[in-house]
């Protein structure tokens, strides 16, 4: 493992591109170093872009964060690597000023037909609010929904299985299952994210 005092010291050492060239992406994530010297390089790179500011490391990861969001209607969709520390984020939030959330997951048959997965997402996204976030997987969506009780969750489920059948098919749904947090049966963040892995890795 590479140690602060080894980074800084390679960092101090100059640019060498050599080792950068040779690594995959596995190598660079690895290796602070690697990683720095690759985001300073596509600093530099994004100064020959736009030549009118110098762009740092951290502007560029804002840029990156923006480019792998989708917004439809105002709702976030994000990749589903981000559902983790959303749920955790909102564990927090529950935790501290009692504000309910909920997670839903929505399963689809296997090997759905081509474009049943956009039709499915926009019928998702038709009953959600702008404060809700969806979390695309290979056959799954996984929703976070904050400020949300288990009652209204219950209505908001149907609606969204009714507005399915009517847009992808009343059969391209293998299941919905949801929670709401806080919940006795699951009293911390541990329990709820658990409970998530579990309905994700049923549909592989």
């Amino acid at each position: 493992m590479t140690t602060v005092t080894e980074t800084a010291k390679r960092l101090g050492e100059g640019l060498d591109l050599s080792d950068l060239q040779e690594a995959d992406l596995a190598t660079i994530c690895a290796d602070p170093w690697l990683a720095q010297r690759f985001a300073k390089e596509l600093a530099e790179l994004a100064h020959e872009v736009i030549p009118g500011r110098r762009w740092s490391v951290e502007d560029l990861r804002d840029i990156l964060e923006a480019a792998v969001r989708r917004r439809r209607d105002g709702v976030r969709v994000v990749e589903g690597r981000y559902f983790r520390k959303r749920v955790r984020e909102q564990c927090g939030l529950a935790d501290r000023y009692g504000d309910p959330f909920a997670v839903v997951v929505i399963s689809l048959e296997p090997e759905p037909q081509e474009g049943v997965y956009e039709s499915v997402l926009d019928a998702v996204v038709e009953r959600l609010r702008k404060t809700d976030m969806v979390f695309l997987y290979k056959r799954r969506f996984a929703l976070v929904l904050p400020r949300m009780r288990a009652e209204s969750l219950t209505a908001l489920v149907e609606r969204v299985r009714e507005l399915i059948d009517v847009g992808a098919g009343a059969s391209v749904v293998e299941g919905i299952e949801s929670v709401v947090y806080p919940d006795p049966a699951r009293p911390d963040t541990q329990s709820v994210l658990d409970w998530a892995e579990d309905q994700l890795r049923t549909a592989p």
